[in-house]
């Protein structure tokens, strides 16, 4: 993993953006440590009150996460309260989401112990928990991006079938009935060159916050990605990443768009 840095954007309100380097190639398969975030302000005492919340809720967060790919749970009452979310992308098997949110869960044991607010973002799933009620809200406040370095022949082309393919997957992603709010789809732009997409939000949500979570992501992407030939960006409520490089897990509900 290479270094990360922050810096503020001029937005409707401040985005903290990391941006850091990853091989792209290798991870297609993989599930790779993308940022681990430990808020060394919210460490507590480890025989606070705040701490033994927070050794029960991360267990509780693993368990339901590994069965359902998701959980969004609270464990303590009144200022020691403590609000967390975990969820696997939607097209990882149970197997590796189990692996996945097990794996981060004890990184974060060993190297942000007894902090109360976190974050920890693998390819395949993340963690997040803090004293703030976190649970069925937006948070595009602190994301995380990456793009390749290789860029596109034609720009004005390339953008504008990848804007028909995020606009479709938003569409998939908020169909009734897909509790999981993931959609992903492919189209080719050449008899050798597919473009592969993917949008998810968190299941706890409403439907109008992922939209809105999804088109700010969206949205937001060409800012960050230039005209790069793969790129995503993610925060803890919902992602957009797009690649010529297939990264997720076939799935039924893919979508192919003609030429």
């Amino acid at each position: 993993m290479g270094s990360s840095f922050r810096r503020p954007l001029f937005l409707p309100f401040l985005l903290i953006i990391l941006l850091y380097s990853i091989c792209w190639t290798a991870q297609a398969y993989s599930n790779t440590l993308l940022l681990k975030s430990c808020n060394y302000q919210s460490k507590v005492s480890p025989g606070s009150q705040v701490a033994a919340n927070i050794r029960r809720l991360v267990p509780e967060l693993v368990s339901k996460a590994a069965v359902n790919g998701f959980a969004a749970t609270t464990y303590g009452i009144n200022k020691y309260k403590v609000y967390g979310r975990a969820q696997c992308r939607g097209d990882v098997s149970n197997a590796e989401c189990r692996k996945c949110v097990a794996g981060a869960a004890q990184l974060l044991a060993k190297e942000c112990p007894n902090m109360a607010d976190i974050r920890i973002w693998y390819d395949y799933c993340f963690i997040r928990y803090s004293l703030e009620n976190i649970i069925g809200k937006v948070d595009t406040d602190f994301g995380i991006t990456d793009s390749t370095k290789q860029n596109v022949n034609d720009p004005e082309a390339f953008n504008k079938t990848l804007g028909g393919l995020f606009t479709k997957i938003e569409s998939q992603a908020l169909m009734p009935g897909n509790h999981k709010f993931l959609g992903t789809g492919q189209v080719k732009l050449s008899k050798s060159t597919t473009l592969y997409a993917l949008v998810q939000c968190t299941e706890d949500l409403s439907p109008e916050n992922c939209a809105g979570c999804l088109k700010f992501a969206v949205a937001f992407l060409p800012e960050l990605c230039g005209n790069h030939t793969g790129c995503y960006w993610s925060c803890t409520t919902c992602l957009a990443r797009y690649n010529l490089k297939k990264f997720f897990f076939p799935l039924n509900s893919t979508i192919i768009l003609p030429n």
